[in-house]
């Protein structure tokens, strides 16, 4: 109807700043990626949500880093995801941009991880011991790769200065009653379905 790409239009109309949050961005072209960039905008990559959900694109992560955007990752929600887990986010926004763009040297752990916690002031640690964050390599360079390629247990987060859990345990919910909670809005749910 305005006779330019949506991103061009709001644009126009003053729309932009540093912060605005953009999620997806599958469907852009590299004008309006230079103009994300040129707002410092920040472009949220949601690779599960994309895959899941079938929308018929991904967000191109070179293209986005050529235009000097701001890519973070996100996970778009667990009703498009199933997960809020950033780590696996990480894994499967370097996956899916070695397979679309032929590139087995695409967005590398470091990169990954980069993406997945710009910006955070949260604490998370691992327990370095376990055996899926073998084989570590010389001077710790397969710990990054260890995390997001294999199922690491997270074992504590730290929120705002808060513990909120120690040594694999949560701290600030009960776990089991709210499974069995679920589990009984699940039954409930689908029983006249």
């Amino acid at each position: 109807e305005k006779g330019m790409y949506p991103i061009e239009y709001l644009d126009s109309i003053g729309y932009f700043t540093d912060r605005t949050v953009c999620a997806h961005c599958g469907w852009v072209t590299k004008k309006e990626m230079g103009i994300l960039a040129n707002h410092s905008a920040k472009c949220v990559h949601c690779p599960t949500s994309n895959q899941k959900l079938a929308c018929g694109g991904t967000m191109s992560y070179p293209a986005m880093k050529e235009a000097g955007a701001d890519v973070r990752l996100g996970t778009d929600g667990a009703a498009s995801n199933n997960s809020l887990d950033l780590r696996k986010e990480a894994k499967a926004a370097s996956m899916i941009q070695r397979h679309d763009h032929w590139d087995a040297t695409i967005l590398d752990p470091e990169e990954a991880w980069m993406l997945a916690t710009k910006g955070s002031k949260d604490w998370v640690s691992w327990d370095l011991s376990d055996i899926r964050m073998r084989p570590i390599g010389k001077d710790g360079r397969r710990l990054l790769a260890n995390l997001l390629y294999s199922d690491a247990k997270c074992m504590d987060v730290f929120v705002g200065g808060r513990s909120i859990r120690r040594n694999g345990v949560t701290l600030t919910l009960d776990e089991g009653e709210i499974a069995r909670q679920l589990e009984d809005s699940a039954v409930e749910y689908y029983r006249d379905i």
